[in-house]
């Protein structure tokens, strides 16, 4: 009774340590199903994240490849901006007739001689028929040099009164058209001064343009670097991410 009680004992021990190593290995088969899972888990998100990234990859080449054509688009409309801005051939002749006298300020002149030479020309006759009226009038009994005293007589006093009338001329007209003409050449000059001013301010607002032009194109040829070299990073990425992957599959 007493062996089999022992026997008994032993074989109570014997259930109760199975039972336990039962518990233990379901325990541990819980735990590695558990760790399965979540590796089953980490590996779904894992080829989610590589999915994902292949479609920000693809996106990016797209947009890289959108902002290549976009830059070619802006180098070609820079290139037609700057062709429309330059500087047409009517602005450059005024630059130069600023320089020297160009054949519109050459004709000015000359209109305005003429004019002033017809001007002194009318003064100086109705200064001469003046001068014959007032003569008649306030010495009527001048008397006169007939044919007869000599053929140089009448001449002579026709050569005074000429004389005279152009002395009165040249005191009377001469200030008043000289000023008349360095007002007339002075207006024009600064007619010319100020297309001229006028004619740079466009320039310089060109080239600041073309300055401003240059620059943003520099900005978008960096942000196309930068754009080359995310995706290079993204493509590492991939790589590693496919290693890690192949590397759990195997």
């Amino acid at each position: 009774i007493a062996d089999g009680k022992v026997n008994n004992a032993q074989i109570i021990l014997l259930i109760d340590n199975a039972r336990m190593a039962v518990d233990d290995f379901s325990l541990k088969y819980e735990n590695e199903h558990s760790f399965k899972k979540d590796l089953e888990i980490e590996v779904e998100g894992l080829r989610k994240t590589l999915d994902d990234l292949t479609i920000v990859t693809t996106d990016l080449e797209q947009e890289v490849e959108g902002m290549r054509k976009e830059l070619i688009l802006m180098k070609k409309r820079h290139e037609q901006e700057i062709e429309e801005n330059r500087v047409p051939n009517d602005f450059k002749v005024n630059v130069k007739v600023d320089t020297t006298p160009g054949e519109d300020l050459i004709k000015v002149l000359e209109d305005m001689r003429q004019e002033y030479e017809f001007i002194i020309k009318k003064k100086h006759q109705d200064l001469d028929t003046w001068y014959k009226e007032q003569v008649k009038e306030r010495c009527p009994n001048l008397p006169k040099f007939p044919l007869t005293s000599g053929p140089n007589a009448n001449a002579s006093l026709l050569g005074l009164v000429s004389q005279s009338a152009a002395v009165a001329q040249e005191a009377a007209s001469p200030k008043g058209v000289q000023s008349s003409q360095k007002n007339m050449l002075s207006e024009t000059q600064s007619r010319y001064t100020y297309q001229l001013q006028d004619m740079q301010r466009i320039i310089s607002h060109y080239e600041e343009e073309l300055t401003q032009l240059r620059h943003d194109l520099e900005r978008q040829n960096n942000e196309y670097k930068v754009l080359l070299g995310i995706k290079t990073h993204l493509e590492k990425e991939i790589a590693t991410y496919r290693q890690l992957l192949e590397g759990e599959n195997g």
